[in-house]
């Protein structure tokens, strides 16, 4: 299967501007993009108010780094290391990731638009508690036992 804007000539700029706008037209307080190249992740993070409850959300892109963009940065002649290779590669490194972001944060948003889901449901796993870490994390770790168990008595409050 063709993966979905995978030859996109979109910029990377172009996409984080759409992803702002996007998410500021939907009410976020706070949008914020980090960037580590030494390991090629990419993180958004955007926060909104509800019912008087702020929400923070992260979504982490991980792109090639230097490493490995160096690996595939070969001569189809020679096999050697061709410097105006990489440099292409390095220039479209995260277009396609960037892209997909935005198409799934614009159809999540429409869906919400719709009633069909609750924002706080399809950003839940995102939602970064105090520790730093998502629900996502902290739920993943624990899916056997929340699948062979009551889900709800794995919150202190809802024990009784």
């Amino acid at each position: 299967m063709r993966r979905y804007a995978q030859d996109t000539t979109v910029s990377v700029g172009r996409s984080r501007a759409e992803v702002d706008d996007l998410l500021r037209a939907w009410g976020c307080e706070r949008i914020g993009w980090a960037d580590d190249y030494r390991v090629g992740r990419v993180e958004l993070h955007f926060q909104w108010l509800r019912d008087d409850q702020t929400y923070l959300a992260r979504f982490v892109l991980q792109l090639p780094d230097e490493t490995q963009l160096r690996a595939v940065a070969r001569d189809g002649r020679n096999g050697a290391f061709s410097p105006a290779k990489f440099e292409r590669l390095r220039q479209g490194a995260g277009r396609h990731e960037h892209r997909v972001l935005l198409l799934w944060l614009k159809a999540a948003l429409n869906a919400v638009e719709a009633g069909i889901i609750d924002p706080a449901v399809i950003f839940l796993p995102f939602l970064v508690g105090r520790d730093g870490r998502t629900f996502g994390d902290v739920a993943i770790a624990r899916l056997p036992e929340i699948l062979i168990h009551d889900a709800s008595r794995l919150l202190p409050e809802a024990r009784s």
